[in-house]
């Protein structure tokens, strides 16, 4: 990375926003409209105040997963393996590997999302039944367990990780908004947020190729680590196409509108990019990111607008 590829001094970038990832809030937003959106669909009207609180409950509790991540990362050794990728005045990289934050204060920060999240969801349950917080605990526990001891599931090489990331960043919250919204659970967005789930899975996996090197060195073992480059990028573009297929496939059996194919205006996005050499190019790989996050956001924003139609 040369000198006019880096960002600008990381003290522009605010601590807690680089702690807990703030720019990846999309990834729960969108499927929470999503849900808001299937409740629309069934009832006609919405609640602003519930929509409102359960939304600040999944973005809460998305910092947290982001925010415990972090510190198990560093305590396992795989930031400090992660570390030599960077420049010093690199503003993006992880204050408590920098030396900006201690753990404890990164598991104080946490323990806080994770409390406001959990209760939100005691509140929201006390207006529309306890079942609301039965469908966010599972959310709550794989975000947690996803690095935490003892399951640590993105460490064990199987795709736990990834599929962790598919239930909690997908059918939870579309289910949880929908269930806060219509008082009703259904079978219908759990199906509906799949395709989501599948390609935040594989901007997981995406994300990954920038750490191959350090995971593998460290023994995080997801599965991109697991699978290999090569590997990895053919699962990305399957899981991909499958999730546009489930779609059309929802579409053709009326479980969905037929407006919802407006996603496949996203399909363009659906790209895993070339091989890389054993040296990893951060700018690559970093536009690949970006890439696939917004193919993510992008493909469940259109869904979502395509069944409030």
């Amino acid at each position: 990375m040369t000198a006019s590829q880096r960002p600008s001094s990381p003290s522009l970038m605010p601590l807690f926003s680089r702690f807990v990832r703030l720019q990846f809030l999309p990834v729960i937003i969108a499927p929470v409209l999503l849900g808001a959106s299937l409740a629309w669909r069934q009832t006609g009207s919405l609640s602003l105040v519930l929509f409102l609180i359960a939304l600040f409950g999944s973005c809460c509790l998305l910092l947290a997963a982001n925010a415990i991540d972090d510190v198990y990362d560093e305590i396992n050794g795989v930031d400090a393996a992660s570390d030599r990728l960077f420049p010093r005045e690199f503003p993006g990289w992880k204050p408590i590997t920098r030396g900006a934050m201690t753990v404890r204060a990164g598991f104080a920060i946490s323990a806080i999302l994770y409390a406001a999240s959990i209760l939100s969801g005691v509140y929201l349950s006390t207006r529309v039944g306890w079942t609301a917080l039965g469908i966010a605990l599972p959310g709550i526990l794989l975000s947690y367990f996803y690095t935490a001891p003892p399951l640590k599931l993105d460490y064990r090489g199987i795709g736990l990780g990834e599929l962790s990331i598919l239930v909690s960043f997908g059918p939870v919250p579309c289910l949880g908004m929908f269930y806060v919204l219509t008082r009703t659970a259904s079978l219908v967005p759990v199906l509906a947020a799949v395709p989501t789930g599948l390609l935040t899975a594989c901007l997981l996996m995406t994300h990954d190729m920038i750490f191959y090197q350090p995971y593998a060195s460290s023994g995080k073992r997801s599965l991109t680590v697991a699978l290999g480059q090569a590997g990895a990028k053919r699962a990305v573009i399957a899981l991909g196409a499958l999730a546009y297929i489930l779609v059309i496939g929802m579409v053709s059996i009326r479980v969905l509108p037929l407006t919802a194919l407006v996603c496949l205006f996203a399909l363009p996005l659906l790209r895993a990019g070339k091989v890389l050499p054993d040296v990893p190019d951060l700018v690559v790989l970093g536009k690949r990111t970006q890439k696939a996050f917004l193919h993510t956001v992008l493909f469940t924003l259109l869904l979502t607008a395509g069944i409030a139609i």
